[in-house]
């Protein structure tokens, strides 16, 4: 906002709020679709073809969590995940709930680093 940096790369709520007030210039998002709280913003991928990135978290514990425990902690995140509390709160923040089973979870974690992996080489980055 101050001309000190020419593009950037942001998760949607933080810069959501200047885009609307008109304080930054949004091109598009990285995500696989437009995003519903800025539709009018093409993705990435309609620009570059192939270009998706998508920020993530995932509830994580020290290995050797026994498998029963896993379990009722999936349980009752996809039970918070799906209450309208949290909900409606993920929405102010313009923010997506993706609840995936621990075997889902894993398996998308492991297809993202094998997508990522050359790329991150490619810039120098170490990945650890």
């Amino acid at each position: 906002m101050a001309n000190q940096v020419d593009i950037m790369f942001d998760n949607i709520p933080g810069p959501l709020g200047l885009y609307r007030g008109g304080k930054v210039r949004a091109l598009a998002v990285t995500g696989p679709a437009r995003h519903p709280a800025a539709p009018e913003l093409p993705t990435m991928n309609e620009i570059l073809p192939g270009f998706v990135m998508i920020s993530w978290g995932g509830l994580c514990g020290p290995a050797g969590v026994p498998p029963a425990i896993v379990e009722k902690l999936s349980a009752l995140t996809r039970k918070a995940l799906e209450s309208a509390a949290l909900k409606e709160a993920f929405d102010k923040q313009a923010a997506t709930p993706n609840w995936m089973s621990p075997a889902d979870a894993l398996a998308f974690r492991d297809a993202e680093e094998k997508r990522l992996a050359p790329i991150i080489k490619a810039s120098g980055a170490k990945v650890d």
